[in-house]
């Protein structure tokens, strides 16, 4: 992945965007990654993954459909 200083990637923004063609664009503030620009194949690809995942992961679950409650909340009422 190509990498863009804050003020470069600012400076040369459709530069940027013309280079996630080539793959994602990680964009860095004080040596730390702070944004990645992706292309919108790579971004369709990568939400249909997870989509894939998560579908997976709850076909696995062991719990019945209601059976599990959300950490820290309740569904009851009251109290």
């Amino acid at each position: 992945m190509s990498q863009w200083q804050t003020a470069d990637a600012k400076q040369r923004f459709s530069e940027l965007v013309d280079a996630t063609g080539a793959g994602p664009q990680v964009i860095m503030r004080h040596k730390e990654p702070v944004a990645v620009v992706l292309s919108p194949e790579d971004y369709r690809r990568l939400v249909r993954q997870a989509d894939s995942n998560f579908a997976s992961l709850l076909a696995r679950s062991p719990f019945a459909p209601g059976e599990a409650e959300p950490v820290g909340m309740s569904l009851s009422s009251g109290g």
